[in-house]
């Protein structure tokens, strides 16, 4: 009971939200193609405040499933050292200041290779850094269990370890908040979870908690406008990527579409989406357009607000011609009138009058890509990919589909790198072809 206790709190603190949020940093590590011994020589986002040497910058990125700073540019690669050797802390500033009355929401991807005995490797600190380091985020390695444990503090004292063992070598997404508090100098709470993209609940919710933290700790920071990243004795080893700190949650982890589809028939074209969570979603406004119009609004389909539960979506456009291209995409409305752009579909109102079992796109991949074909005729469809030995590993498609030509996402989050079959089944037709994932 206590545990659930706690994960209600830390979950009320993380879903607290402020009036006028704003993204004050994304940081995708997009620096090109090159490794590099220091990311204060690829970048002047990040400048050095301690020591002489390293971060590193490393141009492989991580991914994690339904996360939208995932597989975008390279990463931040940090180890330990002593002085002079490895000893480099860097800290980026915020584009503004947040001071009291507000709360701070950090998003962001560590993937750890080795941990030591314990110490912080990302904190958040003043826009002008100094010493007064807060919501610092540990890590310690349990050589028993063969993982590591992260933990958190509000300062210098007090740090908390959540008893689930991690993994090394896989990908996290850590979720911080701290909530400034006004009616006394040491009242202001830090909080941090989890999630697991391979648990079966994904996004949807955290594998582990840590806090509400940091009652009676004094000290409390007039503002926060930076985040670091630490090097020292005791410092894990590992990458981060994909950082994202904003006053509302809905902007460090927004609503993210975990598919969208498109299929044609005759005479109309059938949309089709699904979100792992939503926060604030008002709805999605359905655009259109072809290759002699621009993008225009055709319907609206109303979100479901706040949620920790996937939800499915579908709308179609009858109002279509015949041997016509179309590209639709999702306009994601807030409460707030913030919004975003979906990828692109594409689809043809052809006449279809063979099967075909298209090559993905792209090809190599990481870690989605999509798949296309054309049905003759009405029939029961399968879709489904094999490894190289002949295994399946997923199943895509397995219903009665229209003739006409379709289109769906394969998501290989979580399948290691390698060669990969899908096949085609519909009546009276197999076709089989290869992709490569490709991390």
């Amino acid at each position: 009971m206590k545990k659930i206790l706690t994960l209600v709190f830390v979950l009320s603190l993380l879903f607290s939200l402020n009036t006028f949020a704003q993204l004050l940093l994304e940081e995708n590590f997009d620096y090109g193609i090159s490794d590099n011994a220091d990311i204060t020589a690829v970048t002047s986002n990040w400048v050095r405040h301690s020591g002489t040497q390293g971060p590193a910058y490393n141009s492989v990125g991580l991914s994690f499933s339904g996360y939208i700073s995932s597989n975008i540019g390279g990463a931040l690669s940090f180890t330990n050292g002593s002085s002079g050797v490895n000893d480099g802390d860097v800290n980026q500033m915020f584009s503004d200041s947040v001071s009291t009355d507000d709360t701070v929401f950090v998003a962001f991807l560590v993937e750890l290779d080795t941990a030591k005995t314990g110490d912080y490797f990302l904190l958040l600190g003043p826009r002008t850094i100094g010493t007064t380091f807060r919501l610092r985020v540990f890590a310690k390695d349990t050589t028993a269990a063969g993982g590591w444990l992260i933990g958190l503090s509000k300062s210098s004292t007090g740090t908390v370890y959540d008893t689930t063992i991690l993994s090394y070598h896989k990908t996290y997404l850590v979720v911080g908040v701290y909530v400034f508090k006004t009616s006394a100098a040491d009242d202001d709470e830090v909080g941090l979870s989890v999630f697991d993209s391979d648990a079966p609940q994904g996004m949807d919710f955290p594998i582990l908690t840590v806090g509400p933290l940091g009652l009676g700790t004094t000290g409390d920071p007039v503002g926060i406008g930076s985040v670091a990243v630490r090097q020292g004795t005791n410092t894990p080893t590992g990458k981060i990527d994909g950082i994202r700190v904003s006053t509302s949650l809905a902007d460090v982890i927004p609503v993210e579409l975990v598919s969208f589809n498109a299929s044609a028939n005759n005479s109309e074209v059938n949309l089709s989406w699904m979100t792992a969570t939503e926060l604030n979603n008002s709805g999605f406004s359905v655009e259109r357009k072809t290759s002699s119009s621009n993008w225009q609004s055709i319907g609206f389909v109303r979100g479901n607000g706040t949620t920790t539960a996937a939800n499915n979506y579908t709308f179609t456009d009858k109002n279509i011609l015949s041997q016509t291209a179309y590209s639709y995409r999702l306009k994601q409305i807030d409460f707030n009138g913030s919004y975003s752009y979906s990828k692109v579909v594409q689809v043809s109102t052809n006449l279809i009058s063979t099967f075909e079992l298209k090559q993905n796109y792209p090809n190599p991949f990481n870690p989605s890509t999509q798949i296309s074909f054309s049905l003759a005729q009405n029939g029961l469809v399968t879709l489904s990919v094999f490894n190289l030995i002949g295994q399946e590993v997923k199943t895509l498609i397995n219903r009665n589909m229209e003739a006409g030509s379709h289109s769906i996402t394969f998501d290989a989050s979580g399948l290691p790198t390698g060669v990969y079959i899908y096949k085609l089944t519909a009546p009276g037709f197999t076709q089989t072809k290869k992709m490569i994932l490709l991390r």
